[in-house]
């Protein structure tokens, strides 16, 4: 039933976000998008570590998520009713930041929900991770299918889905009671000890890592639907599901190969593919190469996958039990927070300086593929010092 909780909880950002530029685009809004992609990361600053600390201490995590979901499913329905109502922008952003929010912990619940659940995470964790994955695939699919690219209707039809996510979790998700019985006071109740983890070096070059990457990371969905339109394509959401599909391969992947590699590797393999994502955007644009395109948005299941997949697992082996909900929230903090508002507004900078001032496509991937190089340093100089002590 977790697989199941995933693939709800993934469909419906599966079907609305690949399609957002589109979307503003065809209601006089794409201004807004930067606005977007640095405010709603802002906001959830606010809440993600709170609730990750909150199912540590109080309150059982599938609870938690089935609250948080139903909450944040009213403000995704009026975010994209008021585009079709023709209201200002400004409305979608106010009802996207309220949502984002309260839907901020929901990635790092259902991460703790999996991990202390399942008797061997290393194998099964990828397994139901494959749920999520695959609501995101057939969300961008049936976008497509319908012919919604550019429609608001794709934020309002996965509203309803996420009620339905919710009502599973109060229903089917296992019990996963609060483990930490000893914090107290305001530091805790605010999720504040979780940054006591940057102490160990090992985890401070995860996080410091996974957070560099994220910030050209930011370009993929904000950025390649433009591209493909760029270049002809009638059905960039669907395209964007490529990732999604090949994401699937690299979960099964990561589920047989993980007891026989250290997890660190997974992690450099993830940032390699990144740097070489970017490259095949820039030389597709350059040459007008479509497929070559495809090829960069398909590498973004595995990068996904060996990045944040794998990552959690990471985290959960080197984590004390009664840490498990921070650890993931401070994850979710530094890559979809406070990286995601730096990489919204790096990527949009260059993408109008390079792409509108005339240096054009391939001057700005390669330049993604450049700024994204120095996370694969920074940690694999740290793996080999550390090989070395």
């Amino acid at each position: 039933m977790m697989a199941v909780v995933m693939f709800l909880m993934f469909l419906p950002p599966g079907m609305w976000l690949p399609s957002l530029p589109n979307v503003l685009e065809a209601h006089g809004a794409r201004w807004a998008l930067p606005y977007f992609m640095t405010l709603t990361p802002f906001m959830s600053i606010f809440s993600a570590l709170i609730f990750g600390s909150l199912s540590d201490r109080r309150m059982d995590a599938r609870y938690l998520l089935g609250i948080l979901g139903l909450s944040g499913a009213g403000f995704l329905w009026l975010a994209f009713a008021s585009l079709e109502w023709g209201w200002h922008a400004g409305w979608f952003l106010f009802f996207q930041s309220c949502n984002a929010l309260i839907s901020a912990p929901m990635i790092a619940l259902i991460t703790k929900v999996k991990l202390a659940n399942l008797l061997n995470p290393a194998k099964h964790f990828p397994l139901y991770s494959i749920g999520g994955t695959l609501g995101w695939l057939v969300g961008s699919i049936w976008v497509s299918m319908l012919a919604l690219d550019h429609s608001a209707q794709v934020g309002q039809i996965g509203a309803f889905v996420r009620i339905g996510m919710s009502l599973l979790c109060f229903l089917a998700l296992p019990a996963t009671p609060p483990t930490d019985n000893v914090s107290c006071g305001w530091r805790a109740a605010l999720g504040l000890t979780a940054f006591g983890l940057l102490r160990d070096r090992e985890l401070r070059r995860f996080y410091i890592a996974a957070a560099l990457l994220a910030v050209p990371g930011a370009a993929h969905f904000m950025i390649t639907p433009t591209l493909l339109t760029d270049l002809g394509s009638m059905h960039p959401t669907g395209q964007m599901g490529l990732g999604q599909a090949t994401e699937v391969g690299a979960m099964l992947l990561l589920s047989a190969l993980a007891g026989r590699f250290r997890i660190r590797w997974f992690l450099v393999w993830g940032m390699s593919l990144a740097v070489l994502r970017f490259a095949l955007f820039g030389l597709g644009a350059e040459f007008g190469a479509m497929a070559v395109v495809w090829l960069g948005i398909a590498l973004n299941g595995p990068v996904y996958t060996f990045m944040t997949v794998a990552g959690r697992l990471y985290l959960d082996k080197r984590v004390p039990d009664t840490m498990r909900g921070q650890a993931q929230a401070l994850f979710g903090l530094m890559v979809f927070n406070i990286a995601a508002i730096l990489g919204a507004f790096l990527c949009e900078g260059l993408y109008r300086k390079l792409v509108f001032e005339g240096e054009g496509w391939f001057v700005f991937w390669l330049s993604l593929s450049g700024v994204a190089a120095v996370p694969l340093g920074y940690f694999l100089l740290g793996v080999f010092k550390e090989s070395q002590d």
